[in-house]
């Protein structure tokens, strides 16, 4: 494919946008890498930190199999599939996997709150979710908050069912056994086991055992319920409930516990059954019928939601007619961190769309003032059960790589096309919400056809992966380094944590190329200069994009690295990573910044004044961006898309898009661009794009602000965030401040400056006066 030359001939810089040229227009991101595969399947496509080694043919097979368990769930074409993995070979695996079956991917940091990650995936309307067991549980806890997602994948666990690989029969026994058997009967009955901030006495506990058996007998209309108490533990229940019962039955997997449960019902008058059980056998070591069964402080000791909805789907058909299960004392999510399985309320709510012998279920808070301590942020449930209604499981809980194996190695027959989604990236957004960027597969590979072809990027590579999946830098970090047959040495977390550690792996001697942005260069380059020059010929290209190039450091990074081209990359993530690139050589001292560059293959730049039309060499105007690389536009966000993606004026055929960048450039005579910075709140963060209006949003949403605004000053080190705001009734504890917004962004863009006024300053027009907030830091 190639595109004709601009129109725009009256433009002066018209000509330095010939940049037409034909390249695979009909491939794919998958294809291009399957391919690879089949040229090099013995060469290293993936190696981690701890030494795990994936040959790209390894890779594509693993690929083909998880990609055929996603399509055999119904994830294709115009599916999306949230991605939070944390960095290992196994998130390459799952995103090629992705792409491959011809769904489109969205990655989610594990470090974003879940508020954030619902919100994105509910906005995406998102089928499915895959994950890592690192992360399981936190996937665990928020999916039943997106009404759209009905599938879970964690190939890394290699049993069928998640929390087998983890359980330990005897283990968990004994410990229970020790509970129960203390002398305290505030520990035997599981209260004072950890160190908390105000310990429970005795008459916490007995307020407890009364809410319960309240709880339980208005769960119920029988007179004399029949129970069966899961998790009886040392009694405290048994003792007040099983006089009442017509038939009490206590399971417990300690020994201790039941016959402890036994003494209680005896001392209270009652025949008690007991039987030594897990909480999953129960369905098959008890028989019923019930009506109630009664999981009381049982829930949170369970290994993962998985193995409760497994043994709720149990204890139903042990249930009469009219049978109750009551789940008491559940830990939510949303207080924080509580030990043992937390359960979110929505989960309970949804029940009935899992489990078809539920009718319905009921959540009951509790009333304020009615507990102390974690006892109050806790809630009671009901489970109700349908009459007949029985039948499977409406939906798998969790896909585990026990089912990928059972795949064939092969891709799905019909694969992505060039005009399908391939993946949405977040970027902030101006009015609070965060925006996806949609690219498609034509996009990308434009890309990663543009890239190798003139970097010579080729099997004999290693590129050192150090950015996030969530930035789009990592689209080509991934995509475009394996399509080239060369391999990804990915930096974990411990690594990029520790400079030293980083400068080790360019030393090495098999680290070729380097991609991130200048400021997470700039951070280790100290780090490089306190050693001796050792083992630095290998480094060949560095890759720099994202925010302004300190002018000195490409000689720095040169000096220290005597065989390494510096390239300096430019665009937006709404025109697929990059679309524009300058070779950094002889640097002036004197300049103001490392210029912009020339546009790349099937991209145009258009410095248009606010009428559309081209302003002169040398005269500031707005940038667009136009051409192969520009994205499909926002995801589910047509009025924005609207608005900054516009027809093209210069276009050689109909149809065609720009984009406007809200950024501020010139065309200089020699034929480069240079970049003048944002014509909006919109900055860079440590190459993160930040928009301040998200950034603010949050903070007016913190109890206490009545006002704020956000600006970012620039430093040795890059810019920073800082906010002023105006407190209600007196500034507000820092900590406080800090804990509240990093409930609701992400870490790079808590501000690290907190500034009380009494008023923040305004403009003569009414706006708030960012330059005086400047000088005021």
């Amino acid at each position: 494919m190639s595109a004709p030359p601009a129109s725009f001939p009256d433009a002066p810089w018209s000509g330095w946008n010939d940049t037409g040229r034909r390249f695979r227009a009909d491939a794919t991101l998958s294809g291009l890498v399957a391919e690879a595969a089949r040229r090099h399947p013995d060469r290293p496509a993936v190696v981690t930190s701890d030494k795990e080694v994936l040959t790209h043919g390894e890779l594509d097979r693993r690929s083909d199999r998880l990609a055929r368990l996603l399509r055999g769930r119904g994830l294709g074409r115009g599916a999306v599939v949230g991605v939070l993995c944390g960095r290992d070979a196994g998130a390459l695996v799952g995103l090629l996997a992705v792409v491959k079956c011809g769904a489109s991917y969205v990655p989610l940091d594990p470090a974003w709150p879940a508020p954030r990650v619902v919100g994105l995936l509910d906005r995406l309307g998102a089928t499915a979710v895959l994950t890592d067991r690192a992360h399981l549980a936190a996937v665990q806890e928020f999916r039943w908050e997106v009404r759209s997602l009905r599938h879970v994948f964690c190939p890394d666990i290699a049993e069928e069912h998640s929390w087998t690989a983890g359980f330990r029969r005897e283990r968990v026994a004994d410990f229970f056994d020790y509970v129960a058997g203390s002398d305290d009967p505030l520990e035997a009955a599981g209260f004072n086991l950890r160190r908390a901030e105000r310990p429970f006495g005795e008459e916490d506990v007995r307020g407890y055992r009364d809410h319960v058996v309240r709880f339980a007998r208005s769960a119920t209309g029988a007179a004399r319920p029949s129970v069966l108490e899961v998790g009886c533990g040392s009694g405290l229940i048994v003792e007040a409930l099983a006089p009442e019962a017509s038939r009490y039955v206590a399971v417990d997997p300690s020994p201790v516990s039941v016959a402890r449960s036994r003494e209680a019902g005896a001392r209270a008058g009652a025949a008690v059954e007991g039987v030594v059980c897990f909480a999953h056998e129960a369905a098959e070591r008890v028989s019923g019928p019930f009506d109630v069964i009664l999981l009381a402080s049982t829930v949170q000791f369970l290994p993962d939601l998985d193995h409760l909805t497994g043994v709720l789907d149990g204890l139903l058909g042990l249930l009469a007619e009219d049978g109750v299960i009551v789940l008491a004392d559940l830990v939510d999510p949303a207080p924080g961190a509580a030990a043992g399985l937390r359960v979110s309320p929505r989960y309970v709510e949804r029940l009935p769309e899992l489990l078809p012998a539920v009718a319905r279920t009921e959540v009951h808070r509790r009333p304020g003032g009615a507990f102390a301590g974690e006892l109050a942020e806790r809630y009671d449930a009901v489970v109700r059960v349908a009459p007949g209604g029985r039948g499977a499981m409406r939906r798998e809980p969790l896909w585990t790589g026990h089912h990928a194996e059972l795949c064939p190695d092969r891709p799905p027959a019909d694969g992505p096309t060039p005009d399908d989604v391939c993946y949405t990236i977040f970027t902030s957004g101006s009015t609070g919400a965060p925006k996806g960027v949609s690219v498609t597969h034509r996009s990308a590979v434009n890309l990663v056809d543009w890239m190798n072809r003139v970097h010579g990027v080729g099997p004999g590579d290693e590129l050192l992966f150090v950015t996030s999946f969530c930035f789009d830098l990592s689209v080509y970090d991934v995509f475009g380094v394996l399509a080239a047959g060369a391999t990804v040495r990915i930096a974990s977390e411990a690594e990029l944590a520790e400079p030293d550690a980083l400068v080790d792996l360019l030393e090495q001697g098999t680290v070729t190329l380097w991609d991130s942005a200048p400021a997470a260069l700039a951070m280790i380059m100290p780090f490089v200069g306190s050693r001796p020059p050792t083992g630095r010929g290998a480094l060949r290209l560095v890759l720099l994009s994202g925010d302004w190039i300190p002018v000195p450091l490409p000689d720095r990074v040169r000096a220290a690295f005597p065989n390494a081209e510096v390239v300096s990359l430019g665009g937006a993530t709404e025109c697929t990573v990059w679309s524009n690139r300058y070779r950094v050589g002889e640097v002036d001292p004197g300049w103001p910044s490392i210029p912009y560059g020339t546009p790349m293959q099937n991209a145009r730049y258009y410095v248009l004044d606010d009428a559309l039309r081209p302003c002169p060499l040398g005269e500031e105007g707005d940038l667009y961006i136009a051409g192969t690389c520009v994205a499909l536009g926002y995801a589910a966000a047509p009025r924005l898309t609207a608005g900054r993606f516009l027809p093209d004026p210069g276009a050689p055929l109909p149809g065609g898009r720009m984009y406007r960048t809200g950024d501020r450039a010139r065309w200089l005579a020699e034929g480069e661009l240079e970049f003048l910075g944002r014509l909006d709140d919109q900055v860079k963060v440590r190459g993160y794009r930040v928009e301040l209006g998200e950034v603010q949003a949050a903070f007016l949403q913190v109890p206490g602000v009545r006002a704020a605004a956000v600006v970012a000053p620039s430093g040795p080190g890059g810019r920073t965030l800082a906010a002023f705001y105006v407190p209600e009734d007196g500034p507000l504890p820092r900590a406080e401040l800090v804990r509240a917004l990093k409930a609701a962004l992400p870490a790079y863009m808590v501000p690290t400056r907190l500034v009380a006024l009494d008023a923040l300053p305004l403009t003569p027009t009414g706006k708030v006066d960012r330059a005086e907030l400047l000088r005021r830091l």
